[in-house]
């Protein structure tokens, strides 16, 4: 699939794929809610999210927001009452039944100011450190290049630094939009935590938004819910300027930007009826 599909085509048929329930809506943050920025702390919530994911949690069993970013951090930008936060790429998540972190994700925290201290000084040695961001996000780390002299060349050298100094110390790299994770040795992934959240809920239908690479790893996780256990599964891919092919390459329907994101999931609330605690039908929107 190379081109975006019309907005009301994927409302409609996750409107039919999500009666069929325990439901579930999941989305990343950045490049999907929100416009992607020139710096983390930048990223806002696009006009009208708060508004239509308000509404999906009174519609949707399950509405979650799986992302890079802490927990903490997310939370501060998407206050939602209702919505499941999933953090550092499913190393941490918040619950109705309150905060949790995988143990791997602990084992990394004591380690990780140090080892960012050490690729700061060799990137320093190579390249200018002008506009790199370094982000210690407790459980996992973020290196952004996106707003360096020349973005190319420090990505270059820091992509050689960090792939050595994560080997050192048993963690893995993961690559993104002028950006470069690094996360503990067990590869925990969006594609873990989807994992995690339909067996949690017992997911019959299930749809993720997302537009980055590591979104791909959720994608793969759908694959595997439908294959393995008949969940009904859609993945939805968001077109931004430097959108990497296997985003393409493994949604089932692509929208173009965050603005459409916004539009659908309007459409998509309308078609789905409020439900009680109970789990009952109350009537359409």
């Amino acid at each position: 699939m190379t081109s975006a599909s019309s907005v009301s085509v994927v409302a409609e048929f996750l409107g039919n794929m999500l009666q069929d329930r325990p439901s579930a809506v999941l989305s990343d943050f950045d490049g999907t809610l929100s416009h992607v920025s020139p710096t983390p702390d930048a990223a806002l919530m696009a006009p009208g999210v708060n508004e239509v994911l308000s509404e999906l949690v009174d519609r949707a069993d399950l509405v979650g927001i799986v992302t890079g970013r802490g927990a903490a951090d997310v939370m501060t930008k998407v206050q939602v009452s209702g919505l499941e936060y999933v953090g550092n790429h499913g190393l941490e998540w918040v619950d109705a039944a309150g905060h949790h972190v995988h143990p791997v994700g602990l084992a990394a925290e004591t380690a990780l100011p140090g080892i960012l201290a050490t690729i700061r000084e060799r990137l320093a040695a190579e390249a200018s450190l002008d506009g790199v961001i370094f982000e210690d996000k407790r459980y996992s780390a973020s290196i952004h290049f996106r707003l360096a002299d020349d973005p190319a060349f420090v990505g270059t050298v820091l992509d050689r630094i960090v792939q050595d100094i994560a080997i050192a110390h048993g963690l893995w790299v993961s690559p993104g939009k002028m950006v470069i994770e690094l996360r503990p040795g067990e590869r925990i992934t969006k594609g873990t935590a989807v994992h995690r959240l339909a067996k949690d809920h017992g997911s019959k239908a299930m749809v993720f938004l997302g537009d980055d690479v590591t979104d791909t790893d959720a994608f793969l996780a759908l694959e595997d819910l439908n294959r393995e256990s008949g969940v009904a599964t859609c993945s939805v891919g968001v077109l931004t300027p430097d959108t990497h092919p296997l985003v393409v390459e493994r949604s089932d329907f692509l929208l173009d930007g965050v603005e459409e994101v916004v539009a659908m999931l309007s459409l998509l609330v309308k078609r789905l009826p409020v439900h009680s605690r109970s789990g009952q039908p109350q009537g359409g929107a």
